[in-house]
């Protein structure tokens, strides 16, 4: 019988991104891990370290991929409401496209699994909700919304723990319809904010 072929680095990852935002960094053995990777524990240890090394890259590499394209967009925004719409949008739709309910947000998770307990994980996360509350804050000084520095970061915080909360909804409900209509309630927030300044 033929050997497997050898994982690369890179499909190792993947495979284990995809495995631990599915299941959660604590209840996935390194036994399940090696069969979701299709990699030998000899390969994960050469070209990781450990399980734990490896999940932290995982983080990282759900950063690049998934969350700075939806940050990009928000810092590059000259509408920043229909910007904040349109971020809304592209993850609900990407959780949909996973199937509902499905996996939520990977950092998300992190927050409630393993940062509590993990002060490497807990920088990650903090990092990340940092960039992601200044790049709402950057799309809400946009032209047009005419917000005050303090309305801006207000209104930023906000609209971080509503995407942190509708990316939890989205673990226990199989209604897309129900994530889209929380957005649009968040996004009313700050239109109506943004219209009595």
């Amino acid at each position: 019988m033929p050997r497997p072929a050898a994982q690369t680095r890179d499909q190792i990852l993947i495979k284990a991104l995809n495995a631990i935002w599915d299941k959660g960094f604590h209840a996935l053995s390194i036994d399940q891990l090696t069969r979701a990777t299709c990699a030998s524990r000899q390969a994960i240890y050469s070209q990781f370290g450990n399980k734990h090394a490896l999940y932290l890259e995982c983080f990282e590499a759900y950063r690049e991929t998934v969350v700075r394209p939806a940050i990009d967009r928000l810092f590059a925004a000259q509408d920043g409401l229909s910007a904040i719409t349109a971020y809304f949008e592209a993850q609900i739709s990407l959780a949909e496209s996973y199937g509902l309910p499905g996996p939520g947000c990977f950092v998300g998770n992190a927050m409630t699994e393993t940062a509590p307990h993990d002060p490497q994980v807990r920088i990650r996360v903090e990092s990340h909700n940092t960039l992601l509350k200044d790049a709402f804050a950057a799309a809400l000084a946009s032209p047009g919304l005419n917000l005050t520095r303090e309305d801006q970061h207000d209104l930023a915080n906000i609209l971080l723990v509503a995407a942190q909360g509708i990316w939890a909804m989205s673990r226990i409900t199989n209604s897309a319809s129900e994530l889209r209509e929380h957005a649009v309630r968040f996004v009313n927030i700050v239109r109506e904010r943004a219209q009595h300044v």
